[in-house]
């Protein structure tokens, strides 16, 4: 698999980012048949202008509160927990939040490649944006997948991996159980998120500060292409390993 960066301007509100990328994509000779093409959704949100200017926001006395506790201005917090379905954690530096289904940070509201006074929001809709995109590619002879992915930490694990949160085009889930392992037995509760996988993977060449490598084409992959996926990422807070001990 080869993971194939691509440069594109500074992206504003309004831009046409599917055109963007198509003419970006001719740094490694355009896109082919079966690319995954993974997009940051700070470019997505940068598209749509999901992005506030923190001097019209207002703290709330629960937001000056947790900000004395993080560190964080004040504002970002008001943003932040307007932001948040959730909130289940306080901590230096960072709000533990659950925002459209997935745990992250902030809610997503970032305050990185962003000009002063600015956050970035985490795009609306993802997966529609997504499906937007892919069928952009489509109509000009391209059947590519797509992910937009976003930072996210793991628990124990100092530093960011990728995260899907908007797909199109692929199967995001792999469900593997059945299938036998080296020595023949069956395995019993293996799923592989090969959405976030790929997402991970662009992060190797997209990076996080000021690369200006907001998509990362991923060629020979050996990801099935699909037209409507089957299964989705998202699963239930009871089904998940770590969400009970996160709450306050």
């Amino acid at each position: 698999m080869e993971v194939l960066g691509l440069r594109l301007p500074l992206i504003k509100k309004g831009d046409d980012l599917p055109s963007m990328i198509l003419k970006a994509a001719d740094q490694i000779g355009g896109l082919r048949d079966g690319d995954i093409v993974v997009v940051t959704s700070k470019a997505v949100s940068a598209a749509q202008g999901r992005v506030r200017d923190l001097t019209g926001i207002r703290p709330s006395p629960r937001a000056k509160k947790i900000a004395a506790r993080t560190g964080q201005p004040p504002e970002f917090v008001e943003v932040v927990l307007r932001e948040a379905d959730e909130v289940l954690r306080v901590n230096k530096g960072a709000i533990l939040t659950i925002k459209d289904g997935l745990i992250c940070a902030n809610a997503g509201a970032d305050l990185s490649n962003v000009p002063e006074g600015q956050a970035a929001l985490l795009p609306a809709k993802p997966t529609r944006a997504a499906e937007e995109i892919r069928r952009r590619f489509l109509a000009k002879k391209s059947k590519v997948g797509v992910v937009i992915s976003d930072s996210v930490v793991r628990p124990l694990r100092l530093g960011t991996v990728g995260q899907a949160i908007g797909f199109a085009g692929i199967e995001p889930v792999i469900d593997s159980r059945g299938r036998p392992d080296i020595y023949g037995k069956p395995l019993r509760m293996t799923f592989r998120a090969i959405a976030d996988q790929l997402a991970t993977a662009a992060q190797v060449v997209m990076g996080e500060a000021g690369e200006r490598v907001p998509v990362a084409v991923m060629r020979d992959a050996s990801v099935e292409l699909v037209e409507r996926p089957r299964r989705s990422p998202k699963i239930s807070p009871k089904r998940c390993l770590y969400y009970g001990g996160l709450k306050l």
